[in-house]
């Protein structure tokens, strides 16, 4: 049975175009000089091109123009996500993909990165869902803390919970030093954002034993950890630990639990939404958020509960 061919999202404007991070045109235009020279035909750089202008238009709207250099597999995620809940199908999104991926590669070659953020996205199986994007339930959190007791590893355990009660994004989470941490206050100052911004996290009661617990554990072994709340140990030397190792713990407590897809900025979602049927404002899940506005907020971290938009329905029935 052929694909179906995939709706067209409006994304073309050429309006828009001409707004874009003017750093990021540069390295585009650095990197169709280099397709040039490969020689790659014309109708694949347009094809390429058609692609990444796309991007480049949602990181507009979405992501307050930042340059491509400042992007991380999370709003990437964000973008995909966004196309293939519009009805990309799989050889669409996988396009795409390779557009993105070949284009950080090139950044990554040129040693304007040290990272090619799509090393950390998983390719789509033919005409299979790609991108899950998991907004977790209070049920599952409940199982994940239990699985994570039973599990004994004080490290993932705090890691997970850490990512939840903070939101915070996975490459502040990898950075995060002991001293950053008021234990009395129950904030992390000094957090290193994106766009270089200074933010506090605040964290849970939870949170605050469980961080406890590991320095005292790591004390009585005599464990130095330079530093670091979360870190790898390279020739006797221990380091941050990486966004890539924190990856692989995050799928770890997804087969915990049986969601195969969480991924790391999952918290960041679960949490948003968790407050958020809690009862907390919006604005204030934003401020947490560290969002320049609630817009992106609504749009891609908070899920509705749709029971209670039910059961509200329910009241004015005809």
């Amino acid at each position: 049975m052929p694909n179906k061919m995939s709706p067209k999202i409006r994304f073309k404007d050429d309006d828009k175009l001409k707004k874009i991070n003017p750093e990021t045109m540069k390295l585009w235009n650095k990197y169709k000089v280099d397709m040039s020279l490969r020689e790659l035909s014309e109708k694949t750089i347009a094809g390429y091109t058609n692609d990444f202008e796309h991007f480049l238009i949602f990181i507009l709207d979405n992501f307050e123009n930042r340059c491509v250099t400042e992007l991380d597999e999370d709003d990437i995620t964000e973008f995909l996500y966004y196309c293939k809940s519009s009805g990309n199908n799989s050889r669409r999104i996988k396009r795409r993909m390779s557009t993105i991926s070949a284009f950080y590669k090139f950044l990554r070659k040129k040693r304007i990165i040290q990272e090619n953020p799509m090393e950390f996205i998983d390719r789509p199986k033919r005409d299979v869902d790609i991108i899950t994007q998991t907004f977790l339930t209070q049920d599952q959190v409940d199982l994940m803390r239990t699985k994570l007791k039973e599990h004994g590893d004080l490290d993932l355990y705090l890691y997970a919970m850490l990512s939840l009660s903070t939101m915070a994004r996975v490459n502040a989470i990898s950075l995060i030093r002991w001293e950053q941490i008021d234990f009395d206050a129950r904030v992390i100052n000094e957090v290193l954002e994106k766009e270089g911004k200074i933010v506090v996290l605040y964290f849970s009661e939870e949170v605050k034993d469980l961080l406890i617990r590991v320095r005292e554990l790591r004390d009585t072994r005599g464990i130095n950890d330079n530093g670091w709340v979360f870190y790898s140990r390279f020739e006797k030397s221990a380091e941050a630990v990486t966004n890539g190792t924190l990856n692989q713990w995050c799928k770890k407590i997804g087969n915990m639990i049986g969601v195969k897809s969480l991924h790391p900025h999952d918290f960041r979602h679960s949490g948003a939404t968790l407050l958020k049927h809690k009862g907390m404002a919006l604005e204030d899940i934003s401020n947490l958020l560290h969002h320049n506005s609630t817009d992106v907020t609504k749009k891609f971290y908070i899920r509705e509960d749709k029971a209670k938009i039910q059961q509200e329905k329910d009241k004015y029935e005809i």
